[in-house]
């Protein structure tokens, strides 16, 4: 890996670190999962996960609302544990990925009985709970007990690839793999601990900077205090005229009028119209219900496909001819 100025890797790690801390100490957001005051390890680690997940897919605001209902609805990692399906379900309205809450459920259920409620905090460990990878392991491991991780999502992965390695490829794709990325990350997050960062407020720092500053789509390099320090190799990219991504493979759906809205979003759809229906209803009123443009005759094998894929993810159960949430 090649630079394209003369900076030492340490030196520019350096600088990366003081100026992240400097913005930080004016921007940080103030967030329900965020320095949690709870001595009970396994409690605060619970809080964490529950934070992780749904955050995955689902913008922060969206996520304050639910987070707050959903510990209300199951304060423990034992009572999460003691739910079925549909209560998870339940709980997670206005989430979407609705598989997502089962996989949670499922990682309560595994902390109970595999580690006797006490949370794990090895990454083999925390990796190996339902719908947990690399970047939530590390992530609660940062968050909730305070061990210096380094980890990578979306916010993250993209300041690092900026700063140190340089523009994404024109598709938006990354032009190092995320083992060169990773291990930048670990040289950085040595800095910033002997520098008086916890690992919790350190990674905060970094999402937060990802979210606010360096965005995916138009970063503000006006007000980036690394490009103003001479360390943001990205800002200095000269942009491609016209570049032309390659168009993305399209996820499954179908064309309403004229726009194509993909099955997962029908799913959800589908979901949602159980949750206040005990009684449940039948696969067809539940068409009618979600698509403008109903057609039994057109749309009666899609639509049970969709149940199908439901009943498959365990969102779902029949009953007597009928599809209820699933118990």
């Amino acid at each position: 890996m090649g630079y394209t100025d003369a900076m030492k890797q340490s030196e520019r790690s350096q600088i990366f670190v003081e100026e992240i801390h400097k913005w930080y100490l004016r921007h940080k957001r103030a967030l329900p999962w965020r320095d949690l005051a709870i001595k009970d390890d396994s409690q605060r680690a619970y809080q964490v996960l529950v934070s992780e997940i749904m955050l995955q897919q689902t913008q922060v605001e969206r996520v304050k609302i639910t987070y707050k209902n959903f510990l209300e609805t199951f304060p423990t990692i034992q009572s999460l544990a003691k739910a079925s399906n549909g209560e998870v379900i339940m709980a997670w309205r206005g989430m979407g990925y609705n598989s997502r809450a089962l996989r949670l459920r499922d990682a309560a259920i595994s902390v109970v009985k595999n580690y006797n409620t006490n949370f794990p905090k090895e990454m083999k460990e925390l990796q190996s709970l339902p719908g947990v990878g690399h970047y939530t392991a590390a992530a609660i491991r940062n968050f909730a007990f305070n061990l210096p991780t380094a980890c990578l999502d979306t916010n993250i992965r993209r300041i690092y690839h900026r700063t140190f390695i340089g523009p994404e490829k024109a598709d938006g794709t990354w032009k190092e793999h995320d083992r060169t990325v990773l291990k930048i990350a670990e040289k950085t997050l040595e800095h910033a601990t002997t520098y008086g960062f916890t690992a919790a407020d350190w990674h905060a720092a970094l999402m937060d900077f990802g979210s606010l500053v360096c965005t995916m789509r138009s970063p503000k390099w006006d007000i980036c205090p690394l490009t103003s320090a001479g360390i943001m190799k990205s800002a200095y990219k000269k942009p491609t005229p016209n570049p032309q991504p390659p168009t993305p493979k399209r996820e499954p759906g179908r064309m309403v009028g004229s726009t194509y809205i993909p099955n997962r979003i029908f799913r959800g759809k589908f979901v949602e119209e159980l949750r206040n229906v005990p009684d449940g209803l039948s696969v067809t009123e539940v068409g009618r219900r979600i698509c403008i443009d109903w057609d039994e005759a057109e749309h009666a094998e899609w639509i049970e496909e969709l149940a199908e894929k439901l009943k498959k993810d365990q969102l779902i159960r029949t009953y007597k001819g009928r599809v209820l949430l699933a118990h």
